[in-house]
C-alpha cells in the first residue's frame, strides 16, 4: 500500500486531535478536573495508533511517552502539578511540530529537542510508576526509530496486517494493550461499517480488530486483513471470534475505536443484515474542489443574468414566451445551486477560535499577567475562505490587548480592579455581516498620548484637539505608528492595527474601535458572511454603474434640492425627525456636480445612517464578488468589483467608509 497518499488525511485528523489536546490541557490547568485526562489520553492514543500504522516513528514515540504520563495521572500514581502541565504542553508542541514534518517521511533519528523531551517524560514516569509497569510502558521509547521494512512508507512495500495483529509490539503500535485472550466461549460475529469520511480505513479496522482481540480469540475476518490495506476497501467488514463477553460489551469496545458508523453483533446462524439501505450523512472533500465548484457557480450566475436579459429582450421582440419560462426556470435552478454551494462552504468560527486559548495562555505567562480568556459565539458560521483569512487579524488584536491593554496584577489592584484581566473573543451576526470582537477590561487607549505622538510624527494636524474613535483608528492603523517604548517579540514595530485594517479591507469588511480610558477597549471586525456572492443595489453615478451592498440599504427616496440644509460646514437631510449627513457620490468619486442627482439612498453601517445622493437606480440583484487590488494608503472607497449581466464591470462601494 502506498501510504504517502494518506499523509494529508493523517495530518488533518491529527490536527483535530491536537486541538482537543490543547483545549483539554488548558481546562485541566484551570480547573484541576481529572476528567479531562480521559480526553487527553483518548486523543493521544489515537494519534499514536495512526502514526504507528503510517510508520511515523517520531510521532509515535512522543505520543507513546505522553500516553504513559497520562496513564499514571489517570491511575493516581502521579500528581497533577505545574511540572506535569508543562510537560503536557511541551509534548503537544513537539507532536504538532513532528506532525507538520511527516511529509518528509519518518526520521532515522530523534532530534535533540525531542530526545530531551522524551528524557523528561521518562524521568517523570520513572518517579511515579512501579518498576514492571514502567519498564513495559517505556518499551517503545527505548528502541531506535529506524523504520522497519513493513512500516516505512519509503520502503514501497505493504504493511503486513497479520504480523501487526499477532505481534505484541505491533499491537502497541495500533493502540491496543497486550492482553491474555479470554477463555474460549461463544462464537460471535461482529459486523462493522466505518463512517464514509473515515481516513485510513484499513488502520481503523485494525484498531477495531485489536480491541476485539482483548475480549476473545479472533478466528477470521471478512474480507481478509490484506484486503483492508487495499484502496478499494470501503470500511465494511466482519470479525468472527470466540468470547465470553456479552454483545453490549463487544459493541461498546468497537465503537470506542472511533469513526464507526454501524456495529452489529450476531451468532453464526444469523444472516448478516444488509446495510445497503443505510445512507452516510457526511463525506470529506478536498477544499480545492469546493473552490473550483464555487468559481464555476460564479460563472453560472453571471451567465444566468445574461440569459435572463436576452430572454426578456427576445420576448419583447416577439419570441415565444416559452423561451422566457425556460430561462427563468434555469435561473431558479442556478440560484438553488448557488445557495447549496455557499452552505457547503460555511464552517463555524470555533475552528479558528480553538487555536487562540493556548496562545493567550503562553503570551500572558511571558508578560507576567494573569488573564482569563473566553470565547463566545463559536457556532456562528463563516465562509471557509474568510475563516482562513481572519486568523492573523485576530491574532494581532489579541497580542495588542495582552501587551498594551491588560495591566499586570499589581497595577490592576492599585486601580481597584480584579487581579485577573478579562479578554473576550466573540462572534455574532448583524444583518448579512458577521461581527467579530476582541474586548479587554484593561487600561484602555490613552487618546492624549496617542494624539501627542501622532502630532510629533506628523501623522495628524498640529491643531487637532481630540481624537474621536474614527480618527483614533486611522492613527493607530497608520503604517509604522506605535506607542511602544521598545521593540519586543510581541509588539513595538507599528504593524499590528495596520495589518488588521489592511486585511479586513481586502476582505470587504470594516474595522472599528471603542475605548474608555481605564475601563478597556473593544475592536470590532465586520465581515461579509461570504466573499463569493453579494446582494446589491446597482446605482448610477456620472454614467457609471456602482454596487451598494443591499444589507446596508435602508430605503430609497426621490431627491429634491430643497431637502438639503447646511450646518457646521456640512450638508444634512431631515428624514422623519432624524437628521442624516449627506454624501454626494459625485464628490467622493471626483466627478463634477450637476443637476442630475435624482435619488437619495439611505444606508446604515455600524449603527450610523448616511444619505447618499446618486444619479439613478438600475436594479437589485445577486452579484459575483471579484477581488480588487487598491493602492496602499488610498481612500477605502471600494471593497471589490463585479461583472454585470451585459459584461460591463462595476465597483462595489465600501459603505462603511462613506460616513
Amino acid at each position: 500500500m502506498d501510504q504517502s497518499r494518506y499523509a494529508e488525511l493523517f495530518r488533518t485528523e491529527s490536527r483535530e486531535h491536537l486541538a482537543e489536546i490543547d483545549a483539554a490541557v488548558l481546562a485541566l490547568e484551570q480547573s484541576g478536573d481529572m476528567t479531562h485526562v480521559a480526553t487527553l489520553f483518548r486523543s493521544t492514543h489515537t494519534i499514536k495508533g495512526m502514526a504507528g500504522a503510517m510508520g511515523y516513528g517520531e510521532v509515535e514515540r512522543i505520543s507513546h511517552s505522553l500516553e504513559t504520563l497520562l496513564d499514571l495521572l489517570r491511575a493516581g500514581t502521579q500528581s497533577l502539578d505545574p511540572d506535569a502541565i508543562a510537560l503536557l504542553f511541551d509534548g503537544s508542541d513537539a507532536l504538532r511540530h513532528a506532525l507538520e514534518t511527516v511529509r518528509e517521511g519518518p526520521p532515522t533519528h530523534v532530534s535533540p529537542a525531542v530526545q530531551r523531551l522524551l528524557d523528561r517524560l521518562a524521568a517523570r514516569a520513572d518517579a511515579g510508576a512501579p518498576g514492571d509497569l514502567h519498564a513495559a510502558s517505556n518499551a517503545l521509547s527505548t528502541v531506535p526509530v529506524h523504520p522497519t521494512s513493513d512500516l516505512s512508507p519509503r520502503s514501497g512495500t505493504a504493511i503486513a496486517p497479520e504480523s501487526l495483529a499477532l505481534d505484541a509490539d505491533h499491537l502497541e503500535i495500533f493502540g491496543a494493550l497486550a492482553a491474555t485472550p479470554a477463555p474460549i466461549g461463544e462464537v460471535r460475529i461482529v459486523d462493522v461499517r466505518l463512517t464514509a469520511d473515515c481516513p485510513l480505513k484499513g488502520v481503523r479496522a485494525m484498531l477495531v480488530l485489536t480491541r476485539l482481540r482483548a475480549l476473545g480469540v479472533v478466528k477470521s475476518t471478512e474480507p481478509t486483513q490484506h484486503a483492508w490495506q487495499e484502496e478499494r476497501f470501503d470500511g465494511t467488514f466482519a470479525i468472527t471470534l470466540h468470547t465470553d463477553s456479552d454483545d453490549a460489551r463487544l459493541e461498546a469496545s468497537v465503537r470506542a475505536a472511533g469513526d464507526v458508523a454501524r456495529v452489529a453483533v450476531r451468532g453464526p446462524d444469523v444472516a448478516r443484515r444488509s446495510s445497503g439501505h443505510e445512507t452516510m450523512r457526511t463525506v470529506r472533500i478536498d477544499l480545492r474542489r469546493l473552490d473550483t465548484l464555487l468559481d464555476l457557480v460564479g460563472e453560472l450566475v453571471i451567465t444566468r443574468d445574461r440569459l435572463l436579459r436576452e430572454a426578456d429582450v427576445a420576448v419583447e421582440n416577439g419570441a415565444d414566451r416559452a423561451l422566457a419560462r425556460i430561462a427563468h426556470d434555469t435561473a431558479r435552478l442556478v440560484s438553488a445551486l448557488q445557495d447549496e454551494v455557499l452552505q457547503a462552504r460555511m464552517v463555524p468560527v470555533g475552528q479558528v477560535f480553538d487555536r487562540f486559548p493556548r496562545l493567550v495562555r503562553d503570551l500572558a505567562r511571558d508578560l507576567g499577567k494573569d488573564v482569563r480568556f473566553t470565547t463566545e459565539g463559536r457556532e456562528i458560521e463563516l465562509d471557509r475562505s474568510l475563516l482562513e483569512a481572519i486568523g492573523d487579524p485576530i491574532l494581532h488584536l489579541l497580542r495588542n490587548a495582552l501587551d498594551h491593554g491588560i495591566e499586570d496584577a499589581e497595577t490592576r489592584r492599585a486601580a481597584g480592579k480584579p487581579a485577573t484581566g478579562q479578554l473576550v473573543l466573540r462572534a455574532g451576526r448583524d444583518r448579512a455581516s458577521v461581527v467579530l470582537q476582541v474586548e479587554d477590561d484593561g487600561r484602555g487607549i490613552d487618546r492624549a498620548a496617542i494624539l501627542a505622538r501622532a502630532q510629533a510624527e506628523g501623522v495628524v494636524d498640529p491643531d487637532l484637539i481630540r481624537l474621536d474613535d474614527d480618527r483614533l483608528l486611522q492613527v493607530l492603523a497608520h503604517a509604522g505608528f506605535s506607542t511602544a517604548r521598545a521593540v519586543t517579540s510581541i509588539s513595538g514595530r507599528g504593524v499590528g492595527v495596520d495589518v488588521v485594517m489592511t486585511r479586513v479591507r481586502s476582505l470587504g469588511g470594516a474595522l472599528e474601535v471603542e475605548t474608555l480610558e481605564g475601563q478597556g477597549t473593544v475592536f470590532t471586525l465586520r465581515l461579509p458572511a461570504t466573499l463569493a456572492f453579494l446582494r446589491a443595489l446597482l446605482v448610477q453615478v456620472e454614467g457609471e454603474c456602482y454596487a451598494l451592498p443591499a444589507a446596508h440599504v435602508i430605503e430609497v427616496l426621490d431627491f429634491t434640492p430643497g431637502m438639503i440644509v447646511t450646518s457646521l460646514a456640512r450638508e444634512w437631510i431631515t428624514l422623519r425627525d432624524e437628521t442624516l449627513p449627506v454624501v454626494r457620490l459625485r464628490d467622493r468619486f471626483g466627478c463634477a456636480r450637476t443637476e442630475e442627482e435624482a435619488f437619495v439612498v439611505v444606508v446604515e453601517s455600524s449603527d450610523r445612517r448616511t444619505a447618499l445622493l446618486v444619479d439613478g437606480l438600475h436594479t437589485q440583484q445577486d452579484i459575483v464578488v471579484k477581488a480588487l487590488d487598491v493602492v496602499r494608503g488610498s481612500a477605502p472607497l471600494f471593497t471589490g468589483a463585479t461583472v454585470l449581466g451585459d459584461g460591463t464591470p462595476a465597483l462595489i462601494v465600501d459603505v462603511g467608509s462613506l460616513g
